[in-house]
Parts: C-alpha cells; structure tokens; sequence
C-alpha cells in the first residue's frame, strides 16, 4: 500500500514538472528579424560570447544566427513571451533583461538585472519595429556593416551587433523583428 502510494505521489510530481517545462517551452519564445540578410537560418537576438547555458550575460545581446533550426530554443536565445507583450525583454534562464546604458543612438543593447528603468522599456510596435517605449523613434537595429563568423554550425554561425538607431523605413531589413515559437509548429 505505501508502495502504491509512493509510486502515485511520483507520478503526480512528474507530471507537474513535465506540464511546468511544457509551460516554460510554450511562454520561451525567439525574437528574430524578419528579413534573413545573409544567412537563411535567420537572426536572433542573442546573449554575445557564448552559447546556451554558458552565454556570459556581461557581453550584452548581438544578432546571431538562430538556433532554432536544431528545433529548440537555446537558453542564450529564449525571451518570455508574457514580458515582451508588457515591454520587457526578459531572459528567464539568466534572469536578466534587454537594457540600454542610455536612450540614445548608437547605444549597443546590453543585459541587466531587470527593473524599472526607462533603459529595459521596449516595445514590439504594429510595424515590428523593437522600439524604446521612453523615445519610439529608436529602434533595436542589426548592424548592416559589422558582422563576423563564428567557430560553430555548418554552415558557420554569423554575428553582428545591435544598437538603438532612428527608426527609418531604408533600415527596415534590419529593424523589423517578429517572435518565433517552435511550439505547434
């Protein structure tokens, strides 16, 4: 009888973790650009320097290529879903936010313990644009000149910064992002 009742309490745990990471998956989303530029896999928002679990959140956030052509969506890649429709870009495995060292051009995107501040605000307007709520003329914008390879994939992952710009209508190859799911996909 204890046995049996053992076994039960297991499985009932079980399938709240399973149904808790299948939650997690559901509400972990990419925040990739639309146009693909130059690599057909598509561009990320990314943490620099590093990869899934072992990304250095220090480096801050670069365009890369994503990942989820693996068919997951690796920790260093993975927003909340929930946050970005509130303004926040947060990454729950790092538990850190998309921030700004100041709402001004040329600002690269950098990540903080999430807060309040003006420099975490942004917003996915109606046209894509990721734009700071506090000045929605700035948008997160991949640089069209800077872009390096990296040592992994096949073919060789790329990368290129990301930096607050004017939103311009010239630059929306590289400023019109979109939130990818690999759930019921």
């Amino acid at each position: 009888m204890l046995k049996n009742r053992i076994i039960i309490t297991l499985l009932v745990i079980l399938t709240g973790m399973v149904s808790a990471q299948a939650e997690v998956a559901e509400n972990t989303v990419e925040v990739m650009l639309v146009n693909p530029l130059d690599d057909e896999r598509g561009y990320c928002l990314d943490i620099a320097g590093g990869q899934g679990k072992n990304a250095p959140v220090e480096k801050g956030l670069q365009a890369h290529t994503c990942y989820n052509y693996t068919g997951s969506i690796l920790e260093d890649q993975g927003f909340d879903k929930a946050l970005i429709n509130s303004g926040q870009l947060y990454i729950p495995y790092f538990n850190v936010c998309m921030s700004a060292s100041s709402i001004n051009v040329g600002e690269a995107m950098t990540l903080s313990q999430c807060s309040d501040q003006d420099t975490q605000k942004f917003e996915l307007n109606t046209s894509g644009q990721l734009v700071s709520i506090v000045n929605p003329q700035l948008c997160v914008t991949v640089s069209k000149t800077e872009k390096k390879e990296g040592r992994g994939g096949s073919p060789v992952h790329v990368m290129r910064p990301v930096s607050l710009q004017m939103c311009e209508s010239t630059n929306n190859a590289y400023q019109i992002w979109e939130i990818n799911s690999l759930v019921n996909q």
